[in-house]
């Protein structure tokens, strides 16, 4: 005789006791997951199931730059790491690194870049952008390098913290090939900066924006910060053969509309999001683990995004 489960989906695989009961069990409801009862028959793993490495998280809650679904995660089998990468391997660093050092090319022709958008309007003196643009690889400012790296980022302001960190983003894509900087040092720096960045932005964020000035600048703190880690995984794994960040890097998340960032006004942003208004267009979040399965094969058009597909591109080879 058949026997079917007695559980949902996810305390099968947590092999814990399932209070079954309607809309959720009892477990599922208490952490948010989404719960399903598919009535599959009870048998035996086989070789093939227990070699799969498979993931299950809950992304409803994926709506801030804050979010972390490690809280949520199972990972199957537990013997299978895949931070672990082989060291010296350039193929990732190399890619992010010429994806870097493009930044100050583009924004010279007033066109968004990766990380950094023309069009953000910040306030202040603080801000490195100036330097941004400057940056080149016979015209490093090593003076403004070693300042930055020497900073209290919890005394400064969020716009040096945001626009601080893209410049260290910038010079760490020039200095690494030359074996200029300690990779260390600066993988300490840049975690620490990414890390008050995202604490901070929720509740630091400037007022009175406009919807579209708004969205630009939540854009540039969540891209920036999968930017930040985005590199230090690489070097990480280039110097160490291993990334610790890399299950916090999966969840980050950003806006996968494609075209909105290349917008450089209110109304071709407006339009390209298909809405009547800048107050419609709203945020859309995804976390990079969600964007790297729906990227996964051909024909996905970014529509000039860089960021978008070096992200698929190094998510999914």
């Amino acid at each position: 005789m058949t026997i079917l489960r007695k559980a949902c989906q996810n305390c099968t695989l947590a092999k814990r006791k399932c209070v079954v009961q309607l809309p959720k069990c009892t477990r599922c409801a208490q952490r948010g997951l989404e719960c399903t009862y598919d009535l599959e028959p009870l048998k035996a793993a086989t070789v093939q199931d227990k070699q799969l490495h498979t993931m299950t998280f809950n992304t409803s809650v994926c709506d801030t730059p804050g979010y972390c679904f490690m809280k949520s995660v199972n990972l199957h089998p537990p013997f299978i790491d895949p931070a672990i990468c082989g060291t010296g391997n350039t193929d990732n660093l190399e890619l992010l690194r010429l994806g870097y050092q493009c930044v100050p090319d583009l924004l010279n022709l007033g066109k968004p870049a990766l990380f950094v958008h023309p069009k953000l309007q910040l306030q202040g003196n603080s801000n490195h952008i100036v330097a941004l643009m400057e940056a080149r690889q016979d015209n490093l400012d090593h003076e403004m390098f070693e300042r930055l790296i020497q900073l209290d980022v919890k005394q400064i302001s969020l716009m040096e913290n945001l626009t601080g960190l893209q410049l260290l983003l910038v010079y760490g894509a020039f200095l690494f090939p030359a074996q200029q900087i300690d990779t260390q040092v600066f993988l300490k720096v840049i975690y620490e900066w990414a890390h008050t960045l995202l604490a901070s932005a929720q509740t630091r964020r400037p007022r009175d924006q406009s919807p579209w000035q708004a969205w630009l600048f939540g854009e540039s703190v969540r891209r920036t910060i999968v930017s930040s880690y985005g590199l230090g995984m690489a070097l990480s794994s280039f110097k160490y053969g291993y990334c610790t960040h890399w299950l916090f890097m999966e969840s980050l998340p950003f806006d996968e509309r494609a075209g909105l960032w290349m917008a450089t006004s209110p109304q071709a942003w407006i339009a390209t999001a298909g809405a009547r208004t800048g107050e419609d267009v709203g945020e859309r979040l995804i976390s990079l683990h969600e964007f790297g399965q729906r990227s996964d094969g051909p024909g996905c058009d970014f529509r000039g995004d860089a960021f978008l597909a070096l992200l698929a591109y190094a998510h999914n080879g």
